[in-house]
């Protein structure tokens, strides 16, 4: 069952509950919004809202601690990036009984708030994140952009990446369409892809199928009644 855009905005909600319970030290208070986007971009990837109902009172408790396990995973990521923290080596590991150096275990806790303070606590802004996440991948798209110098090249990453449910062509034809000539144009948007998500993960925004992404963000913003 395909989640709707209610239904993804209850999940975004959700983790930004979430997120607000295990992020409790005011110092990391600054990278809440990066492991919220990442928690949600990385979930909505794998097709976790469209598999599993938040509604259905059997799975609600399974859903909950999954996005928590994933919200943890982000926190870790985001604390690592950004330098907050090192993944210990195996020796420290064993040294020390922990997984991370320079951070304060008791202020990450696992989720086990119940199913009422889930639905009576408040709700934020939706679409701020949302907003958000669409202007980081325009911005870095556009920034690769300007590096390719060919015409049709560019055209055919435009419109495989912005663009690509209007033609309703496949990749190749959908480049033999644009006049773009290439042995293999899925393979080389794959890499201008992969370039564009190197640029928004220093963000927490992970990007591996564009058009699919671009158009719940659009959806998004578009229902909010924001200005993309």
């Amino acid at each position: 069952m395909k989640a709707d855009n209610q239904g993804l905005c209850e999940y975004l909600s959700l983790i930004k509950k979430i997120t607000g319970w295990k992020i409790k030290d005011p110092n990391h208070y600054g990278i809440k919004e990066d492991v919220v986007q990442e928690a949600f971009l990385k979930l909505f990837n794998v097709g976790f809202f469209d598999k599993h109902d938040f509604h259905n009172e059997d799975t609600q408790k399974m859903v909950t601690a999954y996005v928590g396990k994933t919200v943890h995973s982000c926190y870790m990521d985001q604390l690592k990036r950004q330098g907050y923290n090192r993944r210990l080596t195996k020796s420290e590991k064993e040294s020390k009984g922990q997984k991370y150096e320079n951070i304060v275990n008791d202020q990450i806790e696992d989720v086990s708030e119940t199913n009422e303070a889930l639905h009576h606590s408040e709700t934020p802004d939706q679409y701020v994140l949302i907003k958000e996440a669409y202007q980081r991948i325009k911005h870095c798209y556009e920034f690769l952009s300007a590096e390719i110098h060919t015409m049709s090249r560019q055209k055919f990453f435009y419109a495989a990446f912005w663009r690509f449910d209007d033609y309703r062509l496949p990749m190749n034809k959908l480049a033999e369409h644009l006049g773009y000539k290439s042995t293999n144009p899925t393979q080389e948007l794959n890499r201008f892809v992969t370039k564009v998500s190197q640029c928004t993960e220093l963000h927490g925004i992970t990007v591996t199928k564009p058009h699919e992404q671009i158009q719940f963000l659009r959806e998004q913003i578009e229902n909010s009644g924001a200005v993309s």
